[in-house]
């Protein structure tokens, strides 16, 4: 039986990826890749690639609270969709 191979610090993530890790939607991760706030890698074909340690760290920064001023300064469907979602889990 084949041990399962722990995720490691460069190891890339796709967008769906990252956004599941991060909680938010891929169209978001877009985002913050175009803004310079999340580093991607982009294949031959165009697709976003993202370091693990990269999106982990912005992941710890999301949950101290460091990062409010990304969806502030998120496109209003983002800011809303924060929103909402924010509301349904009680926030």
């Amino acid at each position: 039986m084949a041990k399962e191979r722990r995720p490691q610090p460069d190891d890339l993530m796709t967008t769906g990826e990252a956004g599941r890790l991060l909680g938010l939607s891929a169209d978001m991760v877009r985002w913050l890749e175009n803004e310079g706030r999340l580093p991607a890698q982009r294949t031959t074909n165009g697709v976003r690639l993202f370091r693990r340690a990269d999106v982990e760290k912005l992941a710890a920064e999301r949950a101290r609270g460091n990062a409010n001023d990304e969806t502030s300064s998120a496109p209003p469907d983002e800011r809303a969709r924060a929103a909402r979602d924010g509301n349904r889990r009680g926030k």
